[in-house]
């Protein structure tokens, strides 16, 4: 089944090869979903409808109705595929009516209440990991100064000289915001290609990324040696789980961004908490919303059903609700399905990881549910089993 996306592409190259470089895309849009409708209801049509349903009215005033229509044609499809045996196409299912679902509760969400921006609460290194969790459970970003230092046995290992000389022999996926998206592509970053981190690394620049690049899948012993787990994430229930569910061996994970590269406001997939060490460099510029602003922020997903952007710059989009300034040394946590988006202040470099605690186990239960994968759902069974068993106070929250 073609997405609208692949048709459209198709469509327009060929009006550029007949000199219609102006054409508009509307009576095709409607044209297929004319045609869509006049087909016998299927998976297929269920689906295919439902793709053009939420593509055609991004911008129009009859999108919160045609996001409901869409969410019921998936979730009948869904339904039927998941009683057949071996549908080979039921992942896409549930990943597409995840991301129609989540753009219906956006399209149906009631405005919050207006807030002033401000800074970032900080709290000192010898915080508690009660009181990181306490920021976390009530949605609230913090930096803990000093707590990178906390990450890593010495942060000198982590300059990029020395982690070119490390690293230099590997490649990976470097990043940039004008390369083309795909599969892989996140925060508004696309992929250059792998390409040799020993260049990269002695002079960060020409807008590269290198962005969430798995450490324990990737980094040589020597390296791995020198990572450290703070107090704050010792709780992290994602480490009682075991190596044979998701995101087993993903985390900590490396960030270094050349001179002005940023990731675009996101929000991180599966409801996961993130932290991220700086232990190098500049500075890197933060922008955190609440959770309930995302759907304020015209949310739209790219190339992977996962990743969900956000125009933050449209004129009527809400406000950031904090900002922060990460120097070197600090330790940022941000509460799970809050869009973010930062700026790289110079050569950066980063330790990250994605985590789960009291406060977020049940949204992160429901991700996983929706997901409905074999995989998935063994992690979620792991995840309940250890509720109760994490520092972090239980907290209900409303999911957008």
């Amino acid at each position: 089944m073609d997405l609208p996306e692949a048709v459209l592409a198709r469509w327009q190259r060929r009006q550029v090869r007949e000199g219609r470089t102006n054409a508009d895309t509307s009576d095709l849009c409607r044209s297929e979903i004319e045609k869509l409708r006049g087909q016998r209801p299927s998976i297929d049509r269920d689906a295919s409808l439902a793709l053009w349903l939420e593509h055609t009215t991004r911008n129009s005033s009859g999108r919160r109705d045609a996001l409901e229509e869409a969410a019921s044609l998936l979730t009948r499809a869904a339904a039927i595929a998941e009683r057949r045996d071996q549908y080979d196409g039921l992942d896409d299912l549930r990943r597409w009516r995840r991301r129609v679902c989540y753009l219906r509760d956006c399209a149906t969400a009631r405005a919050p209440e207006p807030a002033a921006t401000e800074a970032v609460p900080r709290l000192g290194k010898d915080a508690s990991a009660a009181a990181v969790a306490a920021f976390l459970a009530r949605g609230e970003p913090v930096v803990v100064e000093g707590g990178a230092d906390a990450c890593v046995a010495a942060r000198g290992a982590w300059a990029p000289a020395a982690l070119a000389a490390s690293l230099g022999a590997k490649s990976a996926p470097l990043k940039a915001a004008d390369a083309p998206f795909s599969e892989e592509s996140w925060a508004g970053l696309g992929t250059k290609g792998q390409l040799p981190l020993g260049a990269f690394l002695e002079r960060p620049d020409e807008g590269l990324y290198l962005h969430d690049w798995s450490l324990p899948r990737n980094a040589p012993e020597a390296l791995l040696d020198e990572l450290r787990t703070p107090r704050w994430l010792r709780g992290d229930l994602l480490r009682r789980c075991g190596d044979d569910v998701p995101y087993a061996g993903a985390w900590p994970s490396l960030f270094v961004g050349a001179p002005g590269t940023r990731s675009t406001c996101h929000v991180d997939s599966g409801s996961l908490h993130f932290a991220m060490a700086l232990v190098h460099g500049g500075a890197k510029k933060w922008r955190v919303w609440r959770r309930e602003d995302a759907a304020f922020l015209f949310p739209r997903f790219a190339v992977s059903a996962d990743d969900v952007l956000f125009d933050a710059a449209r004129a009527g989009a809400a406000q950031p609700r904090w900002v922060v300034c990460q120097k070197p040394g600090d330790l940022v946590f941000v509460p799970s399905d809050c869009p973010h988006a930062v700026d790289n202040d110079g050569v950066t470099v980063g330790i990250a990881t994605n985590f789960v605690d009291g406060s977020n186990v049940d949204a992160v239960a429901a991700a996983l549910a929706d997901a409905g994968d074999a995989a998935s759902l063994r992690l979620r069974q792991r995840l309940l089993a250890h509720t109760g068993e994490s520092d972090a106070p239980p907290a209900k929250r409303a999911r957008v």
